[in-house]
């Protein structure tokens, strides 16, 4: 990842501690003569009026835990950031280097030769992990076509024509992959195979066995609806595991069934071909075995160290956005910056890659006896996501405070008030050096909302400043790996203490700022409904920007804990998932496993049968009736993998028919109609916009194949070494293709298959490595006539693509289209019932005896539906639309939008989680606007309704959609309205405190962004269908 131009290889986190040395060091002496907020600098009124005004602010040094002074700059420097001098110094080297959280590489250490190590110095050629990846493959495809080249290897698999299957078991269960991920994808590979031939002995046992008692009709049919009914298993599992890996075993599967039954089944019925099958199950297991090896031994990748890798550069990120968002903040700028979305992007491609690698690692970690270092690993990540969540919440806090100083209501206001540089100024000036603006006698008055801003960053800026900046230094500190030496985990300790501290410093700061600002009169005197809403609005931007500061921190502290449990376990082995006798639900990692199984797994699938499954009316339903479990029954069927299961079965019936009917059975042999059927089941998807998406790059790859495969064979004239060379240089770019392209990637694959099923079969005619029975000899039998083998093989591969269109097209046809507006009319109503159902709400825990909130539910499902989503919306387009132009920009902004709603819930779930039990002051302030919150709540879920309903009929919006405005304004005034009765009568009123608001100012916020969100889906939703008006029904 890049930032600001920088590449990531040049920017390692230790770097961070040598950018701020100079300033730790000058620093450190001073430490215990500055008080909390420290002097105030006004350097700037003897020497230079126009320079900004500074104040000094104590910073925790995050390696020490010792507190120091920095100099926070109020206004903004040439680059227009906010500065903390010392803090912003260029990259040095320094006398010494605190410890890391990882132990660090010292070249004295190295016990190796000294010319040894010159002569790795004098090599400077260094192949990049992505030509490592493709050349891995390329080898690996390489050694499995010795398969066919090499006569020993050859002879080992009998004379059979599919020795080629090799090569294409080496396309598919590619090389280039983490040890975890090929124990995984062996796993699968074991289990689909073993289906898959156990399927065919049963199968062709029982056909031959009819077949012999004169029955071949019936013999015939149990070939054709077995092979049908196991091929469309293959494919729903394939859509319900949805895994890539398990899609590869589905494919090797399906290419082994085929093989078996459809291809040796139809050329002899007479009697079960346990030989072949046997050299078809060692062909398959060949492919396996040679890519698992150099999998395992070239260049071999580790999961554990891709994920160590991920989680540094999570943190990497997390660093950076706790550098820029701050800034932008305190200088009210804008968020919505090129700069701060890379970041923002670069993180979720890391958690991404950290889920994805977890996954990988576990089995690695499960193999080498280590399930508990899982454990901790899957507790990072869910810190990791927590702690993404409270940075989302950061940028939309400061969003929301964008959008308030920069409303048009406020411009003037904002404008012609004084600049920051003179408010800070003239405040400064009215401070004493020695005295802390926060103790101070007098108080500095603030005229209208905008000042109200400018006075809270006057009272905190320079903690949050100083705050974000420990926090950047213990994320810098925890790298996870090293490429010089192996690196074993250090203690966490001192960072945990420093962060500690640190906390505890900015929240007493933070809850004093909050009282002066809520001491001004603004919110004292009596003032208009408009006044108080903008007040309230500014105030809970505030108070929310810095809760969602104090939550990170103690989600960084949990993270530090976990990662100090590790240290712990990284070297100890118990392999407890073994001892199932020993096994106990109270112990912690048993626990984990439970929980881990126990959440149920909702797709746009269950969440639409669920949807179409509500009750009517009581009397409507008979439940006891024949024909209500029929319905029942029948409803299983409108699943859509289900129906994709069935319409691979048909297709797979219709193609297969042709290899068992004695008229058409030649043609199957001469046209290799086998491919016909393997192409079309691979290719196979359940939308047909998932089908169509990439056709023409089938069809250009199966030519490029086949072209290819002929000019290699033109070239070298069926010569042995040049045709394996060719071989490995085709595969280059292949390989290349389907490891590096995003999309398309199915390009690359089938120019590969084609090759194999062109060059490679010629070969094995060439030396007569066929059964005579099997009816090759139209293709020239041991003088193969390449030219009409290539030409058979681009029809059977192109004729495969073209089926599965047209299967998709007829049978349960399932438009991307359709499905992207179903989806989001169910994710919409899921989201306005979690909405409704109140996110403040809270029940009584009997363990504790004390109130504790629910939080917000259902968000994993949520997740999943809005990828699902995406993957929609990535097909739609390629699905043919006769009233023009798929308009994928409205549905990327509904998408969008709903990802901003979804990431205000995470932001509300995270203040939630810190502290889900609730005082009695916190529930006396959401009582008391039970009623207010309940109508802007029940607004909200309108409005989703209402939009749910609008893109799941295709029908016009009304000319005045429901609004959430009058409602949150309601809101906002009565909780002014509790704030001004209890600061009049502190004495009969309960004492509230500004932290028993801290979740409102977290509800504001996030109703603020749900409500401009849901403006923005109602503006997209009007230009999709309209609105309704006289002409809509011609009256």
């Amino acid at each position: 990842m890049s930032y600001f131009g920088q590449d990531q290889k040049e920017k390692r986190p230790s770097n961070h501690f040598k950018r701020h040395k100079s300033f730790l060091r000058a620093t450190e002496d001073n430490a215990s003569t500055h008080s909390d907020l420290g002097d105030l600098d006004i350097s700037y009124s003897r020497i230079d009026s126009m320079k900004a005004p500074t104040r000094k602010t104590s910073v925790i040094l995050a390696e020490s835990g010792k507190k120091v002074q920095g100099v926070f700059t109020y206004g903004m420097d040439d680059s227009g950031d906010v500065t903390l001098d010392g803090m912003e110094v260029e990259e040095g080297e320094y006398e010494e280097e605190g410890d890391p959280l990882l132990a660090t590489y010292s070249p004295d250490l190295d016990s190796e030769p000294w010319v040894a190590r010159k002569v790795k110095e004098m090599s400077h050629f260094q192949l990049s992990k992505t030509q490592k990846g493709v050349l891995k493959s390329s080898i690996a495809y390489f050694l499995a076509s010795l398969s066919v080249y090499c006569t020993p290897i050859s002879n080992l698999l009998g004379k059979i024509d599919s020795k080629h299957v090799v090569c294409t078991v080496c396309v598919y269960f590619h090389a280039t992959r983490t040890k975890g991920s090929m124990i995984e994808s062996m796993g699968f590979a074991i289990l689909g195979v073993t289906f898959a031939f156990l399927t065919s002995i049963i199968c062709m046992t029982a056909s031959t066995f009819y077949f012999d008692q004169g029955h071949r009709i019936l013999s015939i049919a149990i070939d054709l609806l077995v092979s049908s009914i196991a091929l469309g298993l293959i494919s729903f599992m394939k859509q319900r595991v949805d895994k890539p890996n398990f899609n590869v075993a589905c494919s090797l599967s399906a290419i082994s069934l085929i093989s078996c039954i459809v291809k040796e089944g139809s050329l002899n019925s007479a009697q079960v071909p346990v030989e072949k099958i046997r050299y078809l199950l060692a062909i398959v297991f060949m492919g396996s075995f040679v890519s698992c090896i150099v999998c395992f031994l070239l260049w071999p990748t580790s999961a554990i160290t891709e994920l160590r890798t991920s989680l540094n550069e999570c943190c990497n990120d997390m660093s950076q956005l706790l550098r820029v968002l701050p800034n932008k903040f305190v200088t009210i700028d804008s968020v919505d910056s090129e700069d701060v979305n890379q970041l923002y992007s670069s993180l979720n491609n890391n958690m991404k890659k950290v889920y994805k690698s977890l996954n990988e690692a576990k089995y690695e970690l499960y193999l080498r006896g280590k399930e508990k270092e899982f454990k901790h690993f899957s507790e990072m990540a869910h810190s990791l996501v927590k702690m993404s969540g409270s940075l989302s919440g950061l940028k939309t806090s400061a969003e929301m405070q964008w959008a308030l100083l920069h409303d048009e209501t406020e411009a003037a206001t904002f404008v012609n008030d004084v600049s920051l540089d003179e408010f800070m100024g003239k405040s400064l000036r009215k401070s004493r050096i020695d005295e802390d603006p926060l103790d101070a006698d007098h108080h500095f008055v603030a005229l209208n909302s905008a000042e109200l801003f400018k006075v809270f960053i006057f009272y905190l800026g320079p903690s949050m400043k100083s705050f974000s900046f420990t926090m950047r230094q213990v994320l810098d500190g925890v790298p996870f790996e090293n490429k010089q030496v192996q690196l074993e985990v250090t203690n966490t300790a001192p960072f945990q203490h420093s962060l500690k501290l640190a906390s505890d410093l900015f929240n007493s700061r933070h809850m004093k700022a909050l009282n002066r600002l809520y001491g001004q009169k603004l919110f004292t005197e009596d003032a208009d409904v408009e006044s108080k809403i903008n007040q309230e609005e500014v105030a809970a931007s505030c108070g929310n920007f810095a809760a969602l500061l104090s939550d990170f921190s103690n989600e960084l502290s949990g993270f530090l804990s976990v990662l100090d449990e590790y240290r712990i376990l990284v070297d100890s082995k118990s392999y407890e998932f073994l001892k199932f006798w020993k096994r106990n639900p109270n112990n912690s990692y048993q626990a984990f496993r439970n929980n881990n199984r126990s959440r149920p797994t909702v797709t746009l699938n269950d969440a639409l049968l669920k949807l179409q499954n509500v009750k009517t009316t009581e009397n409507s339903v008979q439940s006891g009736s024949l024909s209500f479990n029929l319905w029942r029954l029948l409803r299983f069927f409108q699943r859509v993998d289900v129906q994709f299961g069935f319409k691979v079965g048909i297709g797979a019936f219709c193609i297969s028919l042709w290899a068992f009917v004695e008229e058409t059975k030649a043609i199957f042999s001469e046209w290799k109609g086998e491919w016909v059927l393997v192409t079309y089941c691979i290719i196979m998807n359940k939308s047909v916009g998932g089908t169509a998406m990439t056709i023409n790059w089938r069809f250009l790859g199966t030519f490029l194949g086949a072209f290819s495969a002929y000019a290699a064979w033109y070239i070298f004239e069926g010569e042995v070494f040049g045709l394996a060379l060719a071989g490995f240089l085709i595969s280059v770019p292949s390989f290349y293709i389907i490891l590096q392209w995003k999309t398309n990637n199915a390009f690359g694959r089938f120019i590969l298959l084609t090759y194999n099923l062109t060059v490679l079969y010629s070969y094995s005619l060439s030396r007569n490595d066929y059964d005579s029975g099997e009816g090759d000899d139209e293709e020239g039998g041991t003088n193969p006539i390449v030219s009409d083998i290539a030409m058979h093989r681009f029809f059977g591969v192109s004729l495969g693509v073209v089926w599965a269109l047209v299967i998709t097209l007829l049978f349960f046809p399932n438009s991307a289209r359709s499905r992207l507006r179903k989806g989001l009319c169910v994710l919409w109503l899921r989201m306005g019932i979690i909405w409704n159902s109140d996110p403040l709400s809270y029940k009584y825990d009997e363990f504790t005896q004390e109130n504790k909130m629910v939080g917000i539910a259902d968000r994993k499902a949520i997740r999943r539906i809005i990828a699902e989503l995406e993957v929609c919306l990535k097909q739609a387009p390629k699905e043919l639309r006769l009233k023009g132009p798929f308009p994928q920009d409205i549905y990327t902004r509904l998408l969008k939008s709903t990802h901003k709603i979804m990431d205000a819930f995470e932001n509300m779930n995270s203040i939630i989680d810190v502290d889900p039990m609730i005082t009695e002051n916190e529930k006396e302030v959401i009582t008391y606007i039970q009623s207010e919150r309940s109508e802007l709540e029940h607004r909200v879920f309108l409005i989703f309704y209402m939009v749910a309903s609008a893109i799941r009929l295709g029908f016009p919006l009304a000319s005045k959609p429901a609004s959430t405005e009058h409602a949150k304004d309601r809101m906002l005034a009565k909780l002014s309205e509790i704030r001004h009765r209890v600061a009049k009568d502190k004495e009969n009123s309960m004492y509230l405190t500004n932290q028993d608001f801290v979740l409102l100012y977290s509800y504001i916020l996030v109703t603020s962004t749900i409500t401009e969100e849901l403006d923005k889906i109602i503006a997209d939703v009007i230009d999709l269908f309209g609105i309704v008006t006289e002409e809509t029904f011609d009256i």
